[in-house]
């Protein structure tokens, strides 16, 4: 798909009115998607299993950040390259603070600035508010070479801080390769066949596991014995066991190393959600 060009203020005027930037949920399209932004890097298009649509990534450091908010249980939305309007706001603010404001390539037409993730992330009162999180490199906010990147977050910063909403900079340091490693492959198994989505099921798993814990045997040696002891084929019991990881059920450090099926079971506790405690006390 060919991208959007931004020639004009009509141009910009034109995507706002169908849509770009706006929405929430499965129905927020991103200002900016990956065909419209030359890549110096690697780029991702990546159909989300929290929110049911397709996510724009426009480096690796964006797609690791992603995937810790799809993963957090905090989050409840997420908009990628979310603009910033109208652009009259950030133009006023880089005025007030002595920053040229950007435009676009070879045009005298004031860029339309973007926020990398606007949040919509779950607090302990229930309430939800909004977050602004901007993801950078650490090499490129310091050292030579880094104060046009400055004076563009100031900006940003300034912008968000009008709206009263929390903003920050993440990067890489947030997270460790192993991390990003398994939640890639956590992710393979966060949605389950209604079939495997039996609670009664789940909790019959979780109990044979916590009886084999401690026991010398792999990770795939300890879901070959309890798929024989649930009378399940052993890749059902290997998907039920990532998915309880994957919806926390099952929680295991994730940060140190990768998680492998020939790798001893890692050591566990178990979380029970309403669902699962309850139909236990009922069982007891």
């Amino acid at each position: 798909m060919r991208g959007r060009r931004f020639a004009s203020n009509q141009d910009i005027e034109r995507h706002i009115a169908n849509g770009f930037g706006a929405g929430a949920g499965a129905e927020y399209v991103p200002w900016l998607r990956v065909q419209d932004v030359p890549s110096m890097g690697r780029s991702w298009k990546i159909q989300g299993v929290k929110i049911d649509r397709i996510h724009h990534l426009l480096s690796d450091l964006e797609r690791a950040y992603f995937l810790l908010c799809e993963f957090s249980e905090d989050v409840v939305d997420i908009r990628e390259q979310y603009p910033l309007l109208p652009v009259e706001s950030t133009q006023a603010i880089a005025r007030a603070i002595g920053v040229r404001y950007p435009k676009y390539k070879t045009t005298s037409v004031p860029m339309v600035m973007t926020t990398d993730f606007l949040l919509s992330v779950k607090q302990p009162n229930g309430d939800v508010k909004s977050v602004a999180r901007t993801i950078k490199y650490a090499k490129d906010l310091q050292g030579k070479g880094c104060a046009r990147t400055l004076e563009k977050l100031e900006v940003e910063r300034r912008f968000w801080v009008s709206q009263g909403v929390d903003w920050s900079i993440v990067t890489e340091e947030l997270f460790t390769p192993d991390l990003i490693l398994n939640l890639v492959f956590l992710r393979k198994f966060a949605k389950l066949p209604r079939a495997l989505m039996d609670v009664p099921l789940h909790l019959q798993f979780i109990e044979i596991l916590e009886s084999i814990k401690g026991c010398p045997w792999s990770t795939s040696e300890s879901l070959r014995k309890i798929g024989h002891r649930l009378s399940i084929p052993y890749t059902d019991a290997r998907d039920i066991f990532f998915n309880l990881i994957w919806r926390k059920t099952i929680r295991i450090e994730l940060s140190g190393a990768p998680l492998q099926l020939k790798s001893p079971l890692p050591d566990f506790s178990v979380f029970y959600p309403t669902e699962i405690s309850t139909l236990s006390e009922k069982s007891s």
